[in-house]
């Protein structure tokens, strides 16, 4: 068995060194945890300035008109150089137009590719709510060609688009917010930025 003298000397080895670990961990936690600290805040600080310089760099390309962007698909390179409501074209519109629809031309000018290629193909339009419209007529070259069977009505359209230029004729409804191109290839436009810069 332990002599009485020896536990006392145990408990008070055992009492010095839990001393010494403690004095230890209370000098060296501070100087750990203030590395630590400073090292995090100079990185926030880091996230911070890159994060607005990215939000810079955002506005600053948003800037940019839309009607300038030349957008590429397939073969064709091409700019929408006009979008523009109407209720008829040229006095005429499809025979299922309803009361809630309006008429929605979309002018083209084609920077490359072959011309007779791009009006073929067979573009529709599709709004937020999911319905999707082909186009009804088709201008070119100053003349206007019928894509579906349609009325003639008294009301008239003074649109003309360029002659050089192309341009379709869609049915879309009177209160939707988002619209989009959709082609054949798989290849979507957002034409909402692009509505309000020409309506407005």
């Amino acid at each position: 068995m332990l002599k009485h003298l020896h536990v006392k000397r145990i408990f008070v080895l055992c009492a010095i060194m839990m001393f010494v670990l403690f004095t230890i961990c209370t000098l060296s936690i501070p100087e750990v945890a203030l590395k630590l600290i400073t090292e995090a805040k100079e990185e926030s600080i880091s996230i911070l300035n890159s994060c607005s310089i990215s939000l810079m760099k955002t506005e600053a390309q948003a800037a940019i008109p839309t009607s300038k962007t030349i957008f590429k698909i397939g073969d064709f390179e091409f700019r929408i150089c006009n979008i523009l409501f109407c209720d008829t074209a040229g006095g005429f519109v499809p025979r299922d137009m309803g009361v809630d629809d309006q008429v929605m031309f979309i002018e083209f000018e084609l920077l490359s590719g072959d011309k007779e290629a791009f009006q073929s193909l067979q573009i529709r339009v599709k709004d937020s709510f999911g319905h999707k419209s082909n186009a009804f007529i088709l201008a070119s070259g100053g003349m206007m060609q019928m894509l579906t069977a349609v009325n003639m009505t008294k009301a008239s359209s003074e649109y003309r688009p360029n002659k050089d230029n192309i341009a379709w004729a869609y049915i879309v409804k009177r209160d939707v917010d988002e619209l989009y191109l959709n082609f054949p290839t798989g290849e979507v436009i957002e034409l909402t930025p692009l509505v309000k810069e020409f309506k407005y």
